[in-house]
Order: C-alpha cells, then structure tokens, then sequence
C-alpha cells in the first residue's frame, strides 16, 4: 500500500461521486455492473436524497448538537454499535423497522438486538418508537457451516444467545447481519463456552419466523461491520474486519433473486480469505497452509497472535478448525495488521471498500485513517487487488479517530469517530472537539474536508447512519440512545 501513489482513473471515479461516476463509467465501459449512478445507489442503499446541512464548528459542550434546520427524537434509551433501516411498502400500513445492534458493554438484559417498528407524525412532525422485537442473548440459536457439530465446538450445532457487540450489515436478499466478541466476557460469565461466541447472526427484521442463525463459515473473530456484494459469477462476497485484519468469504453457490430468503444457504459453504495489503492479494485460509507454516521450525508466530504456536498446531486439524480459530489462521499465514479497523462501507457507484481505522497513539498513529480497496476488474470475487489511503486523520482533513462509515447517493462519505476519552480535549486531539458525526464530499479525485453535521455530549460516540425519508439519518449515541435527526 502506497499513500503517495497516483490516483488511477477508477479511483477518481470512486472518488467524484455517484452521477459523474456512471456518466463515464457508462462511456469507457469500466464498470459494467454500474446501470445508472442513481439506480446502483438506490438498489444499495435505498436512500433518498442527500441530506443538505450548513457544517458544525468543533463542540466541546456535553450534549448533543445537531445543524441549525434539524431536529431530534428519542426512539430508545440503550445504545447501538450499528443501525440499519428497512423500508416498507408505502401503502403497506406497516411501520418502518430500525435495526439496532446493542453493545458489548450493553448491561446483561439489553444484549442482542432490537427491532424497532417506528413512525413520523405527519408533515415534518416528530419521530417515535411504536413497538419493539427483541432478539436477546438467552435464546437459542442454530449453527450452519462446517464448524457446526465440529470437534472444535464440542459437537454443538446450537450455542445460547445472540451476544451482539454493536457491529451488523445486511445481506443482498434483505436480512440482517450482527457480530460479536470472540470469547465475549458477558457470555464468558453466564457459562457459555468461549466458542460459542465471535460468529456473524443472520435475522430477518421484518419477519420474526425467520430462525436466527449463526454462520460459521464466516469464520469466527471479535467482529466489526460487514457488507455484502454479488461478484461476477453471481456468487456472494461479504467483506468483514476484526480490527486487526481485513477478511472476505465468497460463498460457493450462487445468488438467484428469485429465491429470495432462502438464499441465506449460500452462507453456510465458500471460501474465507484474509487481506494481505502489501501484495494486493487475498489469502485463503486453509488447516494444510496454517499447519504448514506452523510446522516449518523457521517460522515465527506474528506479535499480534494470542495463542502459542504449539496450541495452535495442536487445536488447527481441519478446516472446522481454521474457521473456530480464524483471526489465528490469518495472522499465520500472513494477512496485514490493521490498527482497530472495524468500519466499513462500500462506495455506492463503483463497489470500492472503504475501511475505518480508528488508529492508536501509542503507535504514533492517533487520528486513525480510512483506505480503500479496489478489486481487480471491480469483481467482488477476485483474488488481487489495489488498496490506497483515501484519507488520513488530521486537523488539516478536519477529523480524528473514524470508527464507523456510511455513504449516501451523492457519494458523500459519513463517518463517526472514537476518540479515546483520555485524549478528548487534549494536547494533538483538542481542536477536533467531542466525537462527531461527518461528511467528507468528493472533491476532483480526492475526498474534501470533513464537515460536521453533529456532535456528541463529551463521553458519547455515533454509530454511522441509516439513511431514512423525509431527510431524516437515524443513529445512536452512547449515552443517549438510538435517535432520528430530521429536517424540521
């Protein structure tokens, strides 16, 4: 990865926003996947038009700011690492659902996931919470995947609970993705086997007869976001981090709209990779390359591993093994170090990844960063590719710490950032304010300053937004809750 190198022509078009990228992308035949700027964007994300704000100057008061024109609403007091909304059919009666994500510092009882059914008052009225679904850490949740009735996971094909850590997605055919901790403390202390924890869940927000599942195939790892695209051979990719590495399962079967849900099988079989940044390349994860490097008395284990080598020759026999095992598996066999990379977002025009790197000051890197990666020939299911910075935190870039992105139609980037709390004010970080809510526009071939569209009270955090209508974002924030800002 080269920070100074030259920006290609798909960068610039990753970076000059949605309609001027399908525009030239539809005259030199780069991106075939593209059908208009407005359509991709709108099957993506379903969003309505950006949000128009004049920007924030940097807040250091201990409440919540949001732009001169907004308003908002409280639809629920416990926080979320991750939302997501789900729009319904206008003529449906039915209310719109928010997918909430609860921490893992979430108290005991308010683990797992809230489904919100949420309306607006007429005209530019108010937003509120109508009823709520809860999917909670006591239930029981099936296993899928080759790890399923493994001896790693002590022949269990079912665990107890979804112990949610904030972090989700959504897949292509309309459920829900949420993640957890590897060996998550809270379920740690209730006596559930540290294994039985750190996987990526599937639901279905809209309909509570879809059985939760638990997918192992997509390895096992203390998660952040993931997103999901078709590659060119119709098979699904889901890109995922862990905070210190870059993973993608690319399934084995393939997508069929037609098969709606039940596409949710193409989960549980395909390959799991992890990124090596420097070669461009995408590593698969098998037990005979890990057992190989392992065995080769040369070999040093990486820093960055928990486990001893010796353990990991002794548990890592077969490829059940490398999913229970997979932030050890990658590590081994090479994948790059990222410093707390758990945000991602797919740039809604050209299918570029854009990754969140928080940063860490005791490494000289505090204001964190955010690089994108592009596929070789914008396939999904390739196995090289290009990854570039695509902007470093700084007070020149006007932003520090990202933790989580967005984008919207406009290929507008939103991020949310994580200061650490022992820095909030302090020395390089006190210009920058409490955390903040974010806009980065595109700007020629490179993203433009970032703007503020809102500020959390002193010990809060955003999670990124869901785009809604009516000019309304729907986030959470630590300390708050989940809210809806809205034109007023």
């Amino acid at each position: 990865m080269n920070p100074n190198k030259e920006v290609s022509r798909r960068s610039f078009l990753a970076m000059i926003g949605t309609g001027t990228a399908a525009l030239a992308a539809a005259s030199t035949g780069l991106t075939p996947l593209l059908e208009t700027a407005e359509a991709s964007a709108g099957k993506l994300l379903g969003l309505p038009a950006a949000l128009p704000f004049p920007a924030l100057q940097p807040q250091t008061a201990n409440k919540l700011a949001v732009p001169a024109g907004y308003a908002f609403d409280s639809l629920a007091s416990s926080g979320a690492g991750y939302i997501g909304y789900w729009a319904v059919p206008a003529d449906s009666g039915q209310e719109e659902l928010l997918w909430v994500s609860h921490p893992a510092d979430a108290p005991q009882d308010e683990r797992g996931i809230s489904v919100l059914s949420v309306k607006r008052a007429p005209g530019r009225g108010a937003w509120s919470a109508v009823s709520q679904r809860r999917i909670t850490a006591t239930e029981r949740v099936r296993l899928t995947g080759p790890a399923s009735g493994s001896k790693a996971l002590h022949s269990a094909a079912a665990v107890q609970g979804l112990w949610s850590n904030g972090s989700g997605g959504r897949t292509p055919w309309g459920t829900a993705l949420a993640g957890e901790q590897a060996a998550d403390a809270g379920a740690v202390k209730a006596g559930i086997a540290p294994s039985a924890t750190g996987w990526i869940a599937e639901a279905d927000p809209a309909d509570s007869r879809f059985a939760v599942r638990k997918h192992t195939a997509l390895g096992r790892f203390t998660r952040g976001d993931a997103v999901a695209a078709i590659t060119r051979s119709k098979r699904v990719a889901v890109y995922m981090c862990s905070g210190l590495t870059l993973f993608k399962f690319v399934s084995s079967g393939q997508y069929d709209a037609a098969r709606g849900k039940e596409n949710a099988e193409l989960l549980e079989s395909g390959k799991l990779y992890a990124a090596d940044l420097g070669r461009g390349s995408w590593i698969e994860l098998t037990a005979d390359a890990v057992r190989g490097k392992l065995s080769d008395p040369a070999f040093q284990m990486p820093a960055a591993a928990s486990r001893l080598r010796e353990d990991l020759l002794e548990d890592i026999r077969e490829q059940a093994d490398v999913l229970v095992y997979a932030q050890e598996a990658a590590l081994v066999l090479g994948a790059t170090v990222l410093e707390q990379a758990f945000g991602l977002a797919l740039h809604p025009a050209d299918q570029s990844l854009f990754i969140a790197q928080t940063g860490s000051a005791a490494n000289g890197h505090g204001f964190g960063s955010v690089l994108r990666l592009a596929e070789k020939d914008s396939d999904a299911g390739a196995e090289r590719f290009e990854s570039d910075l695509a902007v470093s935190g700084s007070r020149l870039s006007g932003f520090s710490s990202p933790r989580s992105l967005a984008f919207d139609t406009e290929g507008r980037l939103w991020l949310a950032t994580a200061i650490p709390q022992g820095h909030m004010h302090e020395g390089a970080y006190a210009s920058f304010g409490n955390n903040a809510l974010l806009v980065l526009a595109p700007s020629g071939a490179s993203l433009g300053q970032a703007e503020a569209f809102a500020y959390a009270p002193v010990k809060g955090i955003f999670a990124a937004p869901a785009f809604g209508p009516g000019s309304t974002l729907f986030t959470s924030v630590q300390g708050t809750g989940v809210i809806a800002i809205r034109n007023s």
